[in-house]
């Protein structure tokens, strides 16, 4: 790193900083006047007193390091991300075995992206391929507390980032997608008073009897920011079943479409990734049979949209490729090797404009990870 430009700008920042403390000084004098003498300039400070220590005057007279000043050593992300700590990880509940980095085989992914260009015959083409990808999660430490007057709902949080790359291709080893975002695990609780609780002390309101429940069918949150220009609110809940998952067959078909349109897609079979990008999901467990592993019990995550969650876009993308709804199941697997495994499947709908008719779109990934910290 070049030091010169830095302490360039940061002399430019004391000079721009003195010049306002000066302009400051000729309409309210650092003296030891009264109230009214100050109060005629405008000033809202007074003299500088034990009862009043927060004054300008006391600023000036006797400096003070700035409370405002953050302590940036104090991390936002827990240690490690957060898996060794104990107290972090029970309040994460279904969402504590996400910590961590996870990383796919190079062809295990597949994404079917139907994308809009009038020079195809049918008004799109598919730009579908094979990925890989790493995702980490950490922890932040503490939760976030949405006060409802009664009682409060934490939410105890991971931080996530996603990169993508293409398999093969041209492209090979290319970043062909990147977001990050957060998954929430919301809980209900009693609306607790802290350090910011100061006089004249309000007390802790009392909280019903009993707690109203978190609904459990919205316990779970995802948030995604994406670079397309789309913000994604996404609600579920948690489950967990003993042994695999039965990995659903997706359709990424055109919905009330023209038939013309499928011929895009190949034979329609579940087993073509073209129509059906879940059959790699199968292929993995398939492979892991094969070597003898089986899976003991599966955490199911499951957000969507389409519960009470929103979707906002860009007027560019609402207007060529909106993102109409959002949905997401992780399948977060123990195996029976002890290994941690994460399968997943999205399906993203996008209201494609064809020739001056909007049709929907299902814009389908699915991939297989393995924890590697």
């Amino acid at each position: 790193m070049n030091a010169k430009p830095d302490l360039e700008q940061l002399d430019l920042s004391v000079q721009q900083l003195t010049s306002v403390v000066a302009d400051l000084e000729k309409q309210c004098p650092v003296t030891v006047q009264g109230v009214a003498d100050l109060a005629e300039l405008g000033c809202p400070v007074t003299k500088c007193t034990e009862a009043n220590p927060s004054t300008r005057l006391c600023a000036v007279n006797a400096p003070a390091s700035s409370p405002y000043v953050p302590d940036y050593d104090i991390p936002l992300l827990a240690p490690g991300g957060g898996d060794s700590k104990p107290d972090i990880l029970g309040k994460l509940g279904p969402l504590a075995g996400l910590i961590g980095t996870w990383v796919s085989q190079r062809f295990s992914g597949f994404n079917v992206m139907p994308i809009p260009q009038v020079t195809a015959p049918n008004g799109f083409i598919l730009k579908n391929h094979s990925y890989y990808e790493v995702i980490t999660f950490s922890a932040i430490q503490g939760k976030v507390a949405n006060r409802g007057g009664e009682y409060e709902q934490g939410a105890y949080t991971i931080f996530y980032e996603q990169r993508v790359f293409f398999a093969d291709g041209p492209q090979a080893n290319e970043l062909v997608h990147a977001e990050n975002g957060s998954w929430l695990h919301q809980v209900t609780g009693p609306q607790g008073q802290n350090a910011l609780n100061t006089a004249p002390y309000i007390p802790t309101p009392p909280a019903p009897n009993p707690i109203p429940s978190q609904n459990p069918s919205t316990a779970i949150v995802k948030q995604v920011s994406v670079p397309h220009g789309n913000s994604i609110l996404a609600l579920g809940g948690a489950s967990k079943i003993f042994g695999a998952p039965k990995i659903p067959v997706a359709s990424c078909l055109p919905i009330n479409a023209p038939e013309a349109f499928n011929v895009n897609y190949g034979v329609n079979d579940p087993k073509n990734p073209n129509i059906n990008p879940n059959a790699v999901l199968d292929v993995a467990l398939l492979e892991l049979a094969a070597k003898g592993v089986h899976v003991s019990n599966t955490t199911v995550l499951t957000v969507d949209t389409s519960n009470s969650g929103a979707i906002a876009n860009t007027p560019f993308m609402k207007d060529h490729s909106d993102v109409l709804e959002f949905s997401t199941t992780y399948w977060l697997e123990l195996l029976s090797t002890g290994q941690q495994q994460l399968q997943y499947t999205q399906n993203i709908s996008l209201n494609l404009d064809i020739d001056g008719t909007k049709y929907k779109f299902p814009h389908i990934t699915a991939n297989t990870l393995t924890k590697v910290q």
